[in-house]
């Protein structure tokens, strides 16, 4: 395997990158749409959309457009101020405070793992240093501190903070729950397990206990996890528990955020309101790096967030800010959003289980939610199953994604402009994948 990695891996390229997981890796010269060209000019329908990060496909006017609203601005020096970055800032609050019904404010950061690592770092401001609870299955990131929150051990073994008291509540995973109830949903023994901590006899500090929990981390869909759903009591209960033992809790809407899976937020969708909201992915449509945390006041406030707790040199670059300027101006121009997304789901799921029905032996069942869907295998196909997608059909590949921590899941979330065409194509590809593995 390793001389073989040897031949694929470029020698002036670093080899940890997810690029190089593949045997084949094509190589993408331009892209319209829902639709990339690479190099041999093989054409891609993305079904994966840079994980959920170009909601609006490809689409060159949008870079334009930016780059014109910041002719006169390119630059900015570092700890400095301007006029468009206020105007960025006050349009993200309303994202989230017309939703939660309470006012904030906003940081900005780079990549989500730097957007949790300052969620944590408000958070700990608030409650002091102190443990943090997440799920079973969980992913927020591969930093040095946010693998510490993500389930997987592999992001751990090259690079974790050690000092950071990590609790894990059992999977939300109600379809591979041992204790799942015939009826579904989560069982009255699955809710309590969630709550049991800040006990004497749960080994996890809560409001009485000097060490205790500063925060309650989730992810309103698992995207890494296996487009897992919590199940929504559980959720609510886990989220309830939390604050009567004085922890903050934090959504992760990195991946959810901005109609990903349906509502503007992941988290509405279980009826919960979180004290600090993490997105990045639905922003800036791919074109900068930017990521946004929301905290309700008074959190983030000057008494007790002071100035200088948190700095990174390009979170003012007018370029970025930009982006987000012009990406939030396509959010509220499409005013059907919530209704054109609903029917996407079940234009999804409707496809996949036709699909799925016809291969019982292969397919354990299909969902959508929102802009996602998921497809459950009978069995770890799930990283051959991608290869296909790419190659098994003569006339054009699909970009799916799959994840070491779910690998009988392909998860599905292509732009959220995909149209019923490209659907079809999307369900003729799975067809012959599926054939492929059988």
């Amino acid at each position: 395997m390793t001389d073989d990695l040897d031949t694929r891996v470029p020698a002036f390229a670093g080899a940890g990158n997810l690029v190089y997981r593949e045997p084949e890796v094509p190589r993408f010269v331009s892209g319209s749409g829902c639709w990339l060209t690479a190099d041999d000019g093989r054409v891609y329908l993305d079904a994966e959309a840079a994980n959920g990060t170009v909601p609006w496909g490809y689409d060159g006017d949008l870079i334009r457009e930016a780059l014109r609203r910041c002719e006169r601005l390119p630059a900015l020096p570092s700890f400095c101020e301007s006029e468009l970055r206020l105007k960025v800032l006050s349009r993200l609050e309303g994202l989230v405070s017309e939703v939660l019904g309470t006012p904030g404010r906003v940081e900005l950061d780079l990549g989500g793992a730097q957007a949790m690592e300052t969620a944590l770092r408000i958070a700990f401001a608030a409650n002091g240093p102190g443990t943090v609870v997440v799920f079973e299955g969980a992913f927020h990131g591969r930093s040095g501190v946010t693998s510490m929150l993500s389930s997987s051990p592999r992001y751990r073994e090259l690079l974790a903070a050690w000092g950071l008291e990590v609790v894990r509540l059992p999977s939300p995973d109600c379809g591979q729950c041992p204790h799942a109830p015939a009826g579904g949903g989560c069982a009255t023994g699955c809710r309590e397990a969630v709550t049991r901590w800040g006990s004497e006899l749960s080994g996890v500090g809560g409001r009485a206990f000097r060490r205790k929990v500063s925060a309650f981390v989730f992810e309103s869909v698992q995207n890494v996890g296996g487009m897992v759903e919590p199940d929504h009591a559980l959720l609510r209960a886990a989220v309830e528990h939390a604050r009567q033992q004085g922890a903050l809790v934090i959504a992760d809407e990195i991946f959810t955020g901005m109609h990903r899976v349906g509502p503007r937020w992941g988290f509405q969708r279980a009826g919960v309101a979180p004290d600090i909201v993490v997105t990045s992915k639905g922003l800036t449509n791919g074109g900068a790096a930017l990521s946004m945390v929301w905290t309700r006041e008074p959190l983030a406030g000057p008494d007790r967030y002071r100035p200088g707790s948190h700095s990174s040199t390009y979170i003012g670059i007018p370029s970025a800010l930009a982006v987000v300027d012009t990406v939030l101006d396509r959010w509220q121009e499409w005013t059907t959003v919530e209704e054109d997304i609903a029917r996407l789901e079940e234009s999804m799921r409707s496809r996949l289980a036709a699909v799925a029905d016809r291969y019982p032996e292969l397919v354990r069942g299909v969902d959508a939610m929102g802009g996602t869907a998921r497809i459950v295998l009978r069995g770890p196909h799930a990283a051959r199953m991608r290869q296909l997608f790419r190659s098994a059909h003569p006339d054009a590949g699909v970009l799916v994604a799959t994840t070491g921590m779910a690998d009988n899941v392909i998860n599905v979330h292509p732009p959220l402009v995909i149209g019923e065409g490209e659907l079809d194509v999307f369900a003729e590809v799975f067809e012959t994948a599926l054939k492929g593995i059988a």
